[in-house]
């Protein structure tokens, strides 16, 4: 398959990812604060399918987990 190279916004990709319409393990990341921010993104999203299978209210545990990402 031919590779394209797109660019999306921090919100639209967490989005997708949190959604599951797109795997982190499809994507290739072009530099370090890339990676650490997708790595982020599957930490919360598995936090939150771990943590809050079950939830009826928002308890902020994705936001006590975040650790600081700088835009590109």
């Amino acid at each position: 398959m031919k590779q394209m190279n797109i660019s999306l916004s921090y919100e639209q990709l967490a989005q997708l990812i949190g959604t599951g319409a797109l795997c982190a393990a499809d994507i290739r990341c072009l530099d370090s604060e890339t990676k650490q921010a997708v790595w982020q993104m599957c930490l919360i999203n598995c936090a939150k399918k771990i943590h809050c299978s079950n939830c009826t209210q928002p308890c902020g545990i994705a936001k006590s987990n975040q650790i600081e990402v700088r835009e590109a």
